[in-house]
Parts: C-alpha cells; structure tokens; sequence
C-alpha cells in the first residue's frame, strides 16, 4: 500500500496517506473531507463510479501548508512551493475493489492557477520518479475531462500503477490505482463520472 502512495499521490506527503499515516489528534485538518468550511466529499469519487470500487473509511482533510509540512516531513522546496501556489487543503480518500487498491484526492488552492501551477509540476517525469523504482514510465491523456493527464508505469516488486490528474476550478483533482489488470480505462471512467456529477465545477 505504502508504494502505491509513495507513486501515485503525487506531493511527498503521498507516502502513509492510505496506511493511516499520522493521528487524527495530530492532523490539524477537519475530518470527513471538510476544508476551510468547505465540505470537499462531493468531489471524491463515489461508489461504482470507477467500476468495481468503493470509498473506504471516512475521507479526512488536512488545512493549511504548515499542518501539511509538519504532518508529512516536506523539504522547504516543497513547502514554498505549496505557499506560492496557495495550497489551502487536500482531502483524501482509500478506495478499493476486490483486485485492486486506489485513492481519490482533491487539492484546494487559492487560484485555478495554483492548481494548474500544481499539476504541471506533479507530472514532470523527475518529480514522477522521484517517488520510488518504476519502469516503462507513460502518459496518458482522457476525452471528455479538458487538460486532464494520467501517467502509468510498472514496479518492480508489485503490480503496476496509474495516477490521473485534472484541475477543476481551484481544485486538483487525483485519481489513482494499482492493480494487476487494467488501469487507464476504469481511471478515465471514475474520473468522467466525477467531473460529470459535479458540471466541471469545484470551489
């Protein structure tokens, strides 16, 4: 599980999410997905919208980039980083199916760009591999979802994986499994069904 995060998540803080990673007494974020006020839940994926999974737990969320650097060890990089691209949450979510493990997040920023600024910077191949030992890195892009962009690659020492990203208003959006079977296509359907429920929209 830990390596499935540690590729897919994209930020350092990726690692440990889905483990359970940090108290809840610790984690300075309002649980059940709420986020500066704001109730993110909706913009998670939903049971049976990537066919066969299903959310597990509760989501939960973390405000603020020093409760994220404090929670997950960021370098500075990443914490300026974070601070100019006006990070204000990320909400996160397990899901599952049978065969499967995977994750639904959504990243609130101050800006559309900041989330674009984001996405781009989470896509870049040494950002990518920087994660842990993958091969046979590959882009892919989704129809229906403007801008969206996934990445799969192989590990060595499990299954492979996929990670899917779109920007919908201030929001990154992020999809991802690691699975024996196929990856691209049920990613590209729970990330439509996503964006299709929600009209394209995020706070």
């Amino acid at each position: 599980m830990r390596r499935l995060l540690s590729l897919t998540v994209g930020l350092a803080l990726a690692a440990g999410v889905l483990a359970g990673c940090g108290d809840d007494d610790e984690n300075e974020g309002g649980g059940g997905g709420q986020a500066g006020g704001q109730n993110l839940s909706q913009y998670l994926i939903q049971k049976n919208e990537e066919p066969g999974f299903s959310p597990v737990g509760q989501p939960d969320t973390i405000e603020g980039v020093p409760a994220i650097v404090r929670e997950f060890q960021l370098p500075p990089a990443d914490e300026r980083r974070l601070t100019n691209e006006g990070f204000i949450s990320f909400t996160h979510q397990p899901i599952e199916s049978p065969s499967a493990a995977g994750l639904s997040n959504v990243y609130l920023f101050e800006t559309a760009e900041g989330a674009e600024h984001s996405m781009e910077h989470e896509l870049r191949p040494d950002v990518i591999r920087s994660f842990g030992p993958h091969e046979n890195l590959r882009f892919f892009n989704v129809p229906g979802i403007p801008g969206a962009r996934g990445w799969g690659a192989s590990i060595p020492s499990g299954p492979p994986v996929a990670n899917l990203h779109w920007v919908q208003g201030r929001c990154l959006m992020v999809l991802g499994n690691q699975s024996a079977g196929q990856l691209i296509g049920p990613l590209s359907v729970g990330a439509r069904a996503i964006y299709e429920r929600t009209n394209g929209q995020c706070p």
